[in-house]
């Protein structure tokens, strides 16, 4: 298997569970007919194979509305054998801010001239709105590396597609370097203290009385991490509602 090919143990699931879970604190999944269903051709989704129990990360390179949908995903043999005895899969991905989530059936698997399944077109599907224009204030301690070292920040506002952190910084320190369009990797704590790391792309640099404030853009969030982000934001949001 490919370096890059992510797979994942998980639980198996009981008879009725939804493709989508929502959490009781966060946004509720919408059942709705299969049409609703937007895919773009190149997009990532993660395929949970009923068979042996595990979630592998494809990519959509064929659609055909009603009819099927085409994954490039490249499996070991004793996967695709047992394939041929469970063809059930639960499919999730994430479209311009959409997350949508529904179970399938690989109908048929060619590997030339390239490694590809067909999975039927669902009949419904979860819909789960994973809102882009909701910005909550933080106080999250995170850190960053790059070009110009590492350094401690504090993350002050966050939103489903980036953040804006702070640092404080004296005349020498490399830091005051950075300019909009630079790239740092930067990780932090997330809800249940679950580890976020992801790029980000500076956008907006502002620096006062000693203080450095970067607004960035997230870049490269695989469905795993976009709905990590959102659902942290969706419950910071409701939180902070409930107290206004």
């Amino acid at each position: 298997m490919e370096s890059n090919q992510k797979e994942k143990q998980e639980q198996e699931a009981p008879t009725g569970r939804h493709s989508l879970e929502s959490k009781p604190d966060g946004p509720r999944a919408e059942r709705l007919p299969g049409a609703h269903l937007r895919l773009k051709l190149g997009a990532s989704l993660n395929v949970r194979l009923m068979c042996v129990n595990m979630k592998y990360e494809a990519k959509v390179v064929g659609v055909e509305q009603y009819g099927y949908i085409i994954i490039q995903l490249r499996l070991p043999q004793d996967t695709l054998t047992r394939l041929t005895q469970n063809n059930q899969v639960i499919v999730q991905v994430i479209v311009d801010g959409i997350a949508y989530g529904f179970r399938s059936q690989v109908v048929n698997r060619i590997t030339r001239p390239a490694p590809l399944l067909f999975l039927a077109f669902p009949d419904t599907v979860e819909r789960l709105v994973l809102r882009s224009d909701e910005r909550v204030t933080v106080s999250l301690p995170a850190h960053i590396h790059g070009k110009y070292g590492d350094h401690d920040v504090m993350i002050v506002d966050m939103t489903n597609s980036g953040c804006r952190i702070t640092a404080k910084t004296d005349l020498k320190d490399p830091l005051r370097e950075i300019r909009p369009g630079d790239e740092v990797l930067m990780s932090t704590l997330l809800g249940q203290g679950e580890k976020f790391m992801a790029p980000l792309v500076t956008r907006r640099v502002d620096s006062q009385h000693g203080m450095l404030f970067v607004g960035g853009q997230f870049r490269d969030l695989d469905n795993d991490k976009a709905r990590l982000v959102a659902e942290y934001v969706q419950r910071i949001a409701s939180y902070t509602s409930s107290l206004a």
